[in-house]
């Protein structure tokens, strides 16, 4: 792919809600869209395009991603472009290359907007079940401490 060894990859970064930034250039480019969740960052997808802008304004996954940012994620992309000359073969190949690596979620077909909101409901119940249940176990500590289990 690299005709040239002192070629090197630069990864570009912008905010998804800035996706109108992107260049409009026709070049070869592979890009991650990554998530933040807490301090971890997680690549939730990998992509291959010869227009970085194009493809965004009309992302297959553009609902799903639209969703996740309602929800309070900051999602991000970042990209670098090939070196001239890169087949199109070789740019899927490197984006096959790091869907292997990163095994992004959202390159799955089964993840789609409706899991994405399943999954999103089990973490609010969760958090939910953990308030209750701390609740419940507080509420059993004051009622040990203040010894109305002991018979009068």
């Amino acid at each position: 792919m690299l005709n040239n060894t002192n070629e090197t990859f630069r990864l570009e970064k912008l905010a998804l809600s800035n996706s109108h930034l992107l260049p409009d250039e026709n070049k070869k480019a592979i890009y991650f869209v990554t998530v933040m969740e807490g301090e971890t960052k997680k690549i939730i997808f990998v992509g291959f395009t010869e227009n970085l802008r194009r493809n965004f304004a009309n992302h297959k996954r553009k609902i799903e991603l639209e969703f996740l940012m309602r929800m309070g994620y900051q999602i991000n992309i970042s990209w670098f472009v090939l070196p001239e000359g890169t087949s199109h073969e070789e740019g899927h190949a490197g984006q096959r290359y790091y869907i292997r690596v990163f095994e992004p979620k959202l390159n799955e077909n089964q993840n789609t907007f409706t899991s994405l909101q399943a999954e999103e409901a089990r973490k609010q119940n969760k958090n939910c079940d953990q308030i209750q249940y701390g609740y419940l176990d507080k509420k059993i500590e004051n009622w040990q401490q203040s010894g109305d289990d002991q018979a009068a």
